[in-house]
Order: structure tokens, then sequence, then C-alpha cells
């Protein structure tokens, strides 16, 4: 489509990446108001452009001097948006630099350094954090952009990014509002709530053909059949015969699997095959990744495996990588390298890594709630078959489901291929989202009746798809009965005002639930009953709050092994615990400030480092506001113990090692290593000299010079 633009800037923009058109949602999108300040909804196919609008729409509300703040659900996403938002300082259209800031961590502050900032991406944790400080920048942000909007249906996330757009809707009304989403069945119904004008499209740079495959034939949904060379009637076959298809036209594959082990295994096997059709280029290419992989990941056997796999044009990709492999992995799927990745569903909501032939081996996924395998929903089926068509390669993208023995080809068809994606509604009604967002309500407008808040709540989502608030009225008594009673608000004059904890919980955006138990733990606690290394009882008030994750259970083989530790550790619990009270999270908490590597983890524990990282990260946080609880509740004696078990859980370290991992550059192999060569805290560095400190095991000459001219 021809571009239709009477916007001088925008123009400039769009012709410095060499655009001479725009997609049709893109035109579209115009014409309904993106550049007049009206709210829009977005909802569109992947790579349909949605990222061009919501650049066009900064770029309008740059020019009135105003900031940007882009959301995303993902970490992992937000450093791809910030390279892509980059494109606008780098265009030239713009006098002065157009200064970009990711904020995505520590939730127990206001960022106040992002006032200097234009355009601000986050999570949308982070900002209902900033939203609950009342950040002053707050107030001269003149767009919102709200990134896979589709997610306010998800029963984890979603009422996060209810709260944060409800609050925008009613505290920032003047500001614009831009949602992105995939195709959404109930759009108009959310773009009602939010009071926007609805961009509604099926247009895709590349056609998606949707088909199922059985008996060597692909049914497709263009009223095509496709034979495929079979190889055997197993899943494992078919999806071998399915990618070899693919690659003999120079399509790559992406391969959705149910579970992590099934991703490495099936990849193994279908190595096999592929490695055998690569040229000596392409293997010279896959060789240097695999040795890429080996240098900037871990020592684990599953990194390992991952090497050897990428060197025979086969990859996997799940949440139990390094972030470092992930990457990794990711550049070399873009480029081409990896032909086929076999990945877990929970990359269709990361990051863009679109493939020709998209094939999902199994349509059901195991529920922890329920204790059994269910079928997917037709709206998570859709989400991952929207990844087939690489726009830059491909005319079209092809999505294949295989149908095993347990269910007919012919009903996969109906219930997938033709099916309506559910429509989302919201998750906002359960009791503990209703606490979390309604003790940060009362702590971010301190002094708020019952009236207001009642309000609020009555702008949001569930409100607006359940007009009869009784339900949710009743759940908001509830909860502040509850704050009332354990202390976090108090009311006044017929106003709730939160108390001196009530403040702390929601700053350190802690479920309420969980920092009244670790309250009462601390409280309970004998006066200086604990030492520097007594640590069990505070790994355990970690891994079994409401608010640690991964939970990961013992295996079998685990009890055994871990009792030892249990047993000689006893008497560090702050209350009886049975050994089941415990997990393998504790126990890798307990490896890791032990200074285990992740290979010994991985292969003692089964832990993978993306969950290493994990544990480790939330553990950060829920140390952190131990100490805050515990400062609060004037208990000093705790405070160097905790401080110490903070910098552990950081940086891996045993409790010696604590003194040296505050210098900065120094992690947990440098502080071992001057640990080991008699330095054993900073200070000391003043009694060795420059040369004897290069010496030192991985210190090395930039380094020590650094050390010296600090320490001198």
């Amino acid at each position: 489509m021809q571009l239709k633009l009477s916007d001088d800037r925008i123009s400039s923009y769009l012709s410095f990446l060499g655009y001479t058109s725009l997609y049709p949602p893109q035109q579209l999108a115009i014409e309904k108001g993106l550049l007049e300040d009206s709210n829009i909804l977005i909802t569109t196919p992947t790579a349909s452009g949605k990222t061009l609008i919501a650049i066009m729409a900064a770029i309008k509300s740059l020019e009135k001097n105003k900031k940007v703040v882009y959301l995303t659900p993902l970490r992992a996403l937000a450093y791809e948006k910030y390279l892509e938002f980059t494109s606008i300082d780098k265009s030239g259209i713009f006098s002065r630099k157009i200064r970009i800031k990711i904020s995505t961590g520590d939730f127990n502050t206001s960022n106040a350094d992002l006032s200097s900032a234009d355009i601000i991406i986050m999570t949308n944790e982070k900002i209902d954090s900033i939203l609950r400080h009342n950040a002053s920048w707050l107030s001269n942000v003149g767009l919102f952009i709200s990134d896979e909007i589709h997610l306010i249906g998800d029963q984890d996330r979603g009422p996060v990014l209810e709260m944060v757009l409800t609050k925008i809707k009613k505290y920032y009304s003047s500001s614009q509002i831009l949602g992105l989403s995939a195709t959404i069945t109930n759009a108009s119904e959310i773009a009602g709530w939010l009071g926007s004008r609805l961009v509604e499209s099926t247009w895709r740079p590349t056609k998606l053909i949707e088909g199922v495959y059985s008996d060597g034939m692909i049914y497709f949904n263009n009223d095509s059949r496709i034979k495929v060379s079979e190889s055997g009637k197993d899943t494992t076959s078919m999806a071998i015969d399915l990618i070899m298809d693919s690659l003999n036209s120079n399509g790559q594959n992406l391969i959705f699997v149910e579970t992590r082990k099934r991703a490495v295994s099936l990849a193994k096997k279908v190595s096999e095959v592929v490695s055998k059709t690569l040229s000596p280029e392409e293997r010279k290419n896959t060789l240097k990744v695999s040795k890429q992989i080996l240098e900037e990941g871990d020592d684990t056997d599953l990194t390992k495996n991952l090497s050897n796999l990428i060197s025979t044009g086969i990859g996997f990709h799940h949440a139990g990588l390094s972030l470092s492999s992930r990457g990794v992995v990711e550049e070399a799927f873009k480029s081409g390298i990896i032909k086929s990745l076999f990945a877990t569903p929970t990359l269709a909501a990361g990051v863009n890594l679109p493939a020709r032939r998209v094939i999902i081996t199994n349509v059901t996924r195991y529920d922890f709630v329920y204790g059994a395998s269910v079928p997917i929903s037709v709206l998570e089926y859709k989400q991952l078959c929207g990844r087939a068509g690489r726009p830059q390669y491909d005319a079209y993208g092809e999505s294949i489901i295989i149908s095993d023995s347990r269910t007919s080809y012919e009903d996969l068809y109906d219930h997938y291929i033709l099916g309506i994606p559910e429509p989302l509604n919201s998750n906002l009604g359960n009791i503990i989202a209703i606490k979390i967002h309604l003790l940060g309500v009362i702590a971010s407008f301190n002094g708020i009746g019952l009236d207001d808040i009642y309000d609020l709540f009555s702008k949001t989502f569930y409100s607006f798809q359940d007009s009869n608030n009784a339900s949710l009225f009743d759940k908001i008594d509830s909860s502040l009965d509850y704050f009332l009673e354990e202390d976090l608000i108090r009311l006044q004059n017929n106003m709730y005002n939160v108390t001196g904890f009530g403040k702390l919980v929601s700053n350190l955006y802690l479920n309420p639930e969980t920092a009244v138990a670790f309250r009462k733990t601390i409280n309970d606690i004998k006066p200086r009953s604990v030492k520097i290394n007594n640590v069990f009882g505070f790994l355990h008030m970690i891994t079994t709050c409401p608010d640690f994750y991964p939970k990961l259970s013992f295996r079998k083989q685990d009890i055994e092994e871990f009792s030892y530790l249990f047993y000689n550790n006893y008497d560090e619990f702050f209350s009886d615990v049975d050994i089941m009270d415990c997990s393998r999270s504790l126990w890798t908490l307990y490896e890791w400030i032990s200074e285990s590597t992740e290979k010994r983890m991985n292969e003692r524990i089964g832990v993978e480092p993306g969950d290493i990282h994990r544990i480790v990260e939330v553990s950060n946080w829920l140390i952190s506001s131990i100490f805050e609880i515990s400062k609060l509740l004037n208990r000093n004696d705790l405070l160097p113990v905790l401080f110490s078990l903070e910098s552990r859980i950081k940086h891996g370290v045993k409790t010696e090692l604590v003194p040296l991992v505050q210098i900065k550059d120094i992690g947990r192999t440098r502080a071992r290593s001057l640990h080991g060569a008699g330095i054993n805290v900073p200070n000391d560095l003043l009694l060795i000299s420059e040369a004897k400190l290069t010496m030192i095991p991985k210190i090395g000459p930039k380094l020590a010079k650094k050390l010296k001219k600090k320490y001198s």
C-alpha cells in the first residue's frame, strides 16, 4: 500500500528505513487516529508490522516533548524492542538525542533516573511498581504502549497488566494508550473497556497455511494435500519426515514439543538425519556456533548436548538453558545456521523467531492444577502457528499438527484449524490478586476512601465483563479486613492509610501473605540465636513462601541424599519442619551459596542453568525483602546475617568470600582465587604488588592494575 502521509518527520523516518509503502494494518491505524492521540487497539497477526505502528505513535509523542513508555510482559523482549526503538535516534529526524532506557528489575525504587529518558521500556510488573511510587515523571508520559495485551487473560500475569491499564486510564487519562496483540476473539470488548478504536485485520505479509499430518499426508486448509515420504508411524518418525520434507525446499523448522526433555531427545534423533544434509560451508558455520556455546556457556551436560547438536544444524530452546546459551541459539536460528529448532511453547510468547514451517508434535500439556495432561486452547495453538512464515524469505508459512493414534486428524482439524480462539477473560477475581493490588492502591493514595477504592476497581476489565460488582466488592471488603487485622493498613475518619509495614510491603512488591509470614517468623526468632552461617531457616523461609518460584519438588532419588543435609542443619530451622516441607529449590539454593558449579548441581540435583538463574534471581528479591522487614522490626541482630546471606545468594559464595565480592568486577570465581592467594578482605590488596596480583589465576594484568589503583 502506497504511503499516505502528510507528516514530514514520520515520512523521513520511513524513508530512512527504506519504506516506500505501509502494510494495510499500519495504514488503517493511521486512518483510525494513531497520529492524533486516539487510543488504539491493534489486533493483527504476527509479523504484520505492529512495532512500526508503535514507533510512529512514539515519534508523534516525542514531537510534543512527551515521554513514551513501552510495556512488555517479558524481560526477554525488552532488549529486542530497545534495539528497534533506537532507530528513531539513528534516523536523525530529531535535532536532539533521543534517550532510551530499559527498566525491568528492583521493585523497591521509583527509578527517578528515568526522568531523563525519552523512551522507557519496562515490564508490566516494573511499571506497576513505579505507579505505586507515584513517580513524578509519569505525568509527562504522552504514550503508553502495551505489547502482547492479550496476556490480560493470563492466569498469572493478567491481573498485573489489567491493574496497570486501569490505573493509566483513571489517573493518566490524557495519555494515549496503544494496545498491541495478535488476533483476539473478543477484541471489541477489550477496545470498549480501554475506550479505544479497534484496528482488526487478518492481513499478514506471508500467507499462513494450517494443516494436520496423518498417515503420510498433510491436510491443509487451502484444500491442498501434500504427500510426505514416511519412515515410520510413531511421532518421532513423523516429525523427522516433516522436517526433512521442509529442508528439501530450503525451509527452516520450528518444532514445538510438550516438555524440555522431549525437546532434547527429539532434537538428538533428528540430528542424525539432518547432519548428513549440511554443505561444507554450512558445517563450518555450525561448528563456529557450537564452539561459541561452549565458550560463553556453562559446563553442564545440557550445554554440551546443545553444542553437539548445533554442530549438526539442530538446536533446542527452553527455560532450562542459560541466558547466554539462549541468546546464541536465537541468533543462530535467525541467521539460518540452525535449520530446525525444538522448543517448548514458552518460546512462542518470547522473542521473534519465525520459521517456514511450524510443527506441533503434541496438543496436550501437563497441567499441575488438574494433575494430568489437558488439551491446549485454540488461542495457544494460534499463538504457536503464528510463528510460521519468514517475511524476508518466504511467501507463505506452514503450521502442521501431528496427529497420532489417540486423536483423529479430522477432530484435530475441526477443533484447531477451523476453531475460533477462546475469548479473553479477566483473572482479577483471584483473591490473592485482589490483595496484592488493593494494598498497592492504598499505598499509592494514602488516605483513600472505600468509595474511591470501589470506583477504581469498577473500572477494571473484570468489572467491565461483569457489571454486577457484588462479588468483587465482597473480595475487596474481606481483603481490607485482613489488612486491618495484620496491621498493613489503618482506618481513620473513614479513610484507609497504610502503616509503615504496609507501605514497605507494597514497595517491595510482595504478596501481603508472604510479608505477613515473613514478619511472624522474624518476630519468633530468638534474639542473638542466629549466627552468620546459620542459613537453613532463611532458605526455608524463602523457598516456601507464596512468592517463590520455581518450586521444584523432590524426585524419588533425592530424599536419601538431601536427608543428610536436612538433619545436619535441623537446628537452624525456625520451627518444626518435616523433610517433605523442603524442596529441590531449597537444596539448589544451598548448593549455590556453597559454591557448587552449575554442572555439579545439574548432575546431583537435576536442575538446569535457567532454573538456577531464576531461583537465584527470585531469592535475591526475597532475602532483600526479609532484610528490609527485619530492619523495620528493629531486629538489628539479624541484619549482619541477612546482609551476608544476601551477598552469598547474589554471588553464589561461602561466607568467607562475602567481603571480596563487594569489590566491583569480583565474582565467585575471582573471589575464590584471591582468597586462595591469601587475600581475605579488600584491604589485603594494599599488601600485594601488582605483579603478584597479576599472577593470581583469573585476575590478569588489566584487572590487577585496576584493583591496585583503587586500593593503593
